[in-house]
């Protein structure tokens, strides 16, 4: 007689479907704390990036008794040689672990730094925060960009910050020969030809800014691209609420018009001009970045224009910074700002700042005190 007791060797439909409903609701729960641990590892690496940068710059200081200068390099703003637009970068690569690489940008003293050169296309390590979402081979135009691209700038303060004077030392032959020997300073730590020493920092190194974010853009109207406004056509009655007005929620308004006429930032890691390689202290953190003034800037090229250059980056909340000490920290998008109808002080001027704790931030010598950094 057959027993009619027999043991059950497999799962039911109904069994196999609560399993794995279950594991979909484990993995929709861990997905999001996986994210959140990936991002906080690459926000890590940024972080030891710019540690980097800024012990890259001391070590410099150490050598030369003056900190680097942003912009720097052989020729003339109009013509010849370098140009006058080799970065800060460029200057602190043998610190960088960068000799080779130095050395081969030293024995081409009449390449620019944007030429299609592998000097110039190689990408540094050091100079790319791992969260930045950029796309490898074009720019924020849709057009073909180098690939030595740069995650991070160098503070100019928070006065409307140009790589020029006047028009005339981009367009006029005789005032760009003067240029090439002239410094421009400005009231962050970093200018044209300028290479201040660790006394002129009387605010102290803990309290002031040496390099920033600035994320690579990704399309027209994202973050970390550049507005043109051309309110900003007189420097002296600008308000910075006029460009934060282009910034609407976390994108600019479809209103905005962008600077496409050229290359992108964050797409040339070896030119010292503002547009690419410096930041302000004037807007905060991941809002609008703006050019003031015709995009051409009186025929003169928009990469030299005034601007206000904002901070900009993929994670959360912030941007990373580090100090003049070479400490970094984390700062917050609503870090005080103070009053943003008020004019920038001039590029020279030693007032206090008129922007917070972040305008007070970027000053070298504006006699503020810091109370708090977030």
């Amino acid at each position: 007689m057959r027993n009619r007791f027999f043991r059950r060797t497999g799962f039911t439909l109904v069994e196999l479907l609560v399993v794995i409903a279950i594991i979909g609701i484990l993995v929709g729960l861990l997905l999001p704390a996986v994210q959140a641990a990936r991002e906080a590892a690459r926000r890590m690496q940024c972080s030891n990036n710019l540690k980097q940068l800024s012990l890259a710059a001391l070590n410099y200081e150490s050598a030369n008794q003056r900190f680097p200068a942003r912009q720097s390099g052989t020729g003339y703003l109009i013509s010849g040689g370098q140009r006058m637009r080799l970065s800060i970068f460029v200057s602190i690569l043998p610190y960088m672990e960068q000799n080779a690489r130095y050395s081969n940008i030293l024995a081409r003293p009449n390449a620019f730094p944007w030429e299609n050169h592998v000097d110039w296309n190689v990408q540094i390590p050091g100079l790319l925060c791992p969260s930045d979402a950029f796309s490898a081979t074009t720019d924020a135009r849709g057009a073909g960009a180098p690939s030595g691209k740069c995650s991070y700038a160098a503070n100019g303060g928070d006065n409307y910050l140009a790589s020029v004077l006047t028009p005339a030392e981009r367009t006029n032959l005789a005032a760009s020969i003067m240029a090439a020997t002239r410094p421009l300073s400005n009231r962050g730590v970093f200018g044209r030809n300028d290479y201040p020493r660790i006394g002129a920092l009387t605010d102290g190194t803990s309290n002031t800014l040496m390099f920033a974010e600035r994320s690579i853009p990704t399309e027209l109207l994202g973050k970390g691209m550049v507005i043109v406004d051309a309110a900003g056509s007189n420097l002296n009655s600008y308000s910075p609420l006029s460009c934060r007005a282009y910034w609407v929620g976390n994108r600019y308004a479809a209103t905005s018009a962008p600077f496409n006429q050229d290359t992108s930032p964050g797409h040339r890691w070896g030119d010292g001009t503002a547009f690419f390689t410096g930041f302000t202290t004037i807007l905060p953190p991941n809002t609008a970045s703006c050019l003031l003034g015709d995009p051409n800037w009186q025929s003169g090229g928009g990469h030299f224009a005034p601007g206000i250059w904002t901070p900009s980056s993929d994670h959360t909340g912030g941007v990373n910074a580090a100090n003049c000490d070479g400490s970094v920290r984390f700062l917050s998008d609503s870090i005080d700002t103070g009053n943003l109808a008020m004019v920038a002080p001039a590029f020279n001027g030693g007032a206090l700042s008129p922007y917070g704790v972040w305008g007070a931030m970027g000053t070298k010598a504006g006699g503020e005190v810091v109370a708090s950094q977030e």
